[in-house]
């Protein structure tokens, strides 16, 4: 009841994903996503369960083909549900259980990963790949570009309600993680979001990693650091 993509950036290897559906609150079932380990991306009759047991896979050194094939065998209801993995090296493994409704299907491209149910029309997986492979910038705002993209051709049949952005860059350090629960415009809010405030942090993400394990505020290690620059 969704349509979601998931990728690893080529420059940074930074892993992130996005997704909408015409169900509140999508962002706290999928994706789940940990750095430099991979994704797990559930829909459909989501599983929230498989995302963080499919980490768990990951860590072990599974690869993406291996962690599907292993999270389906174990799942009673296979059929209901969409499923996108993607390892650490960008790979992704993915599945359509035909139990979903049409229209359904499923991309996979280069360290990206598109999937959907519920459609208006299989256009909005091809919108949202295409404009995914020929964004330039940071993944997040690639990510959300192809979103838009998807929603301007149809997005979800049934309406709109909640949208989420998830990238992960250092463990334990939230970069965007960013939800819109329940609106009725949900991708294009997310977007602004993101664009509003992706300067308090996103834009200092470093730094702010710095001064926290340096044990001092944000503004002291910038003017420490702007004074070491001379």
């Amino acid at each position: 009841m969704t349509y979601s993509i998931v990728a690893k950036c080529k420059e940074t290897g930074y892993f992130g994903a996005a997704v909408t559906s015409c169900f509140p609150g999508i962002g706290a079932y999928s994706p789940t996503i940990k750095a430099n380990i991979g994704i797990i991306a559930s829909q459909g009759w989501v599983n929230p369960t498989l995302g963080p047991i499919g980490i768990k896979y990951l860590e072990a050194g599974k690869t993406a083909n291996e962690t599907l094939n292993t999270l389906l065998m174990k799942d009673p209801g296979r059929e209901l549900r969409q499923l996108i993995v993607m390892d650490h090296f960008g790979n992704s493994a993915v599945y359509t259980g035909v139990e979903n409704d049409d229209a359904k299907g499923h991309i996979i491209g280069d360290q990206f990963a598109v999937q959907g149910n519920i459609l208006t029309s299989l256009d909005v997986l091809y919108a949202v790949a295409e404009t995914f492979e020929r964004t330039n910038g940071p993944i997040q705002e690639r990510l959300l570009a192809a979103m838009l993209a998807g929603d301007k051709v149809g997005g979800d049949a049934r309406g709109k309600q909640a949208a989420a952005i998830k990238v992960a860059a250092e463990e334990g350090f939230p970069f965007v993680d960013f939800r819109v629960d329940d609106s009725a415009e949900p991708i294009q809010e997310l977007n602004a979001i993101y664009k509003n405030n992706k300067h308090v942090l996103i834009d200092e993400y470093y730094e702010w990693i710095d001064a926290v394990r340096a044990g001092v505020k944000l503004q002291d290690r910038q003017a420490a650091m702007k004074k070491e620059r001379g």
